[in-house]
């Protein structure tokens, strides 16, 4: 199994029973895991709640074309949920091997948002789909994704919608000097020879020096290492820094800075249209 075993982490952890997860996103998370080397983890969680719902007497569905109300049939809804389930398990299995990357799959049944904060241990990443409107941010299944994201203890990565992986430097926001970010991006840079670019806070909270000697012991160029001071941590600041960089990657560490909020990251992560990996402290 792959990992990164300073920060251990193992897993990508993607969601694909609501729809989260079509080919095109999928694909993209598996570029991350490839680029980070870390395992890809499809999950299909079975709603119990449509399960519940299937057996009350007085549910009824409107059926198409007809228009007509009937009553639920649970063996159906069973069956469509295990065809669901299989449909995304060859998708998985098809994508993890074009990309070639370690995968596996798996089904839960239970309430969506506490199965997925449940699942996913520290040492795992949760894959979060980012809105892009303020209709969406306020759209029932996105609130009850953030929902499950800020219970988890596990790490996240936000995906704004529509997103595509390409080529530019991994970025890393430094809130302290011994920030996990620094090590994550820097072995991201270094399995993809990209460039690393170092946001760093005014004055002396994190030295950019000894960043930049961090970054070149764990394997990256000092030709490849970029520093860019911040006037603070808050996101319009990372926003203004980052300006024309094109970043392909920006990591930092969860709840660590102004930033590092999932809120505020989320609007990194929309705004730049580029993934953001938040990560738990060590």
């Amino acid at each position: 199994m792959s990992g990164d075993s300073e920060h251990g982490h193992r897993r990508l952890i993607v969601e694909m029973g609501h729809g989260t997860a079509d080919a095109r996103t999928l694909r993209a998370v598996a570029d991350l895991a490839a680029l980070l080397h870390w395992d890809l983890h499809g999950l299909f969680i079975e709603d119990e709640a449509l399960r519940s719902l299937a057996e009350l007497p007085f549910a009824r569905e409107l059926r198409l074309p007809g228009h007509e109300w009937q009553k639920i049939d649970p063996d159906r809804i069973a069956a469509e949920l295990r065809g669901a389930a299989a449909h995304a398990q060859r998708l998985l299995r098809q994508v993890g091997a074009a990309v070639g990357v370690p995968h596996a799959f798996e089904v839960r049944r239970g309430d969506p948002a506490k199965t997925l904060a449940a699942v996913a241990p520290a040492t795992d990443v949760l894959v979060v789909a980012t809105p892009t409107t303020a209709a969406a941010r306020l759209a029932h299944g996105m609130t009850r994704v953030h929902s499950a994201a800020h219970e988890s203890t596990a790490s996240l990565l936000l995906l704004p919608k529509g997103f595509a992986p390409h080529i530019g430097p991994v970025a890393a926001l430094l809130a302290s000097a011994d920030d996990p970010a620094l090590a994550v991006a820097a072995r991201a840079a270094m399995n993809i020879r990209e460039h690393l670019l170092l946001l760093l806070p005014d004055g002396d909270a994190v030295p950019g020096e000894a960043a930049l000697q961090r970054a070149v012991s764990l394997g990256v160029p000092k030709a490849r290492v970029a520093k860019r001071a911040l006037s603070s941590l808050r996101p319009e600041d990372v926003l203004h820094a980052l300006g024309h960089v094109g970043e392909r990657l920006l990591v930092l560490t969860r709840d660590a800075s102004p930033a590092g909020d999932l809120v505020a990251a989320s609007r990194v992560a929309s705004d730049r249209a580029v993934a953001v990996l938040l990560l738990v402290p060590n």
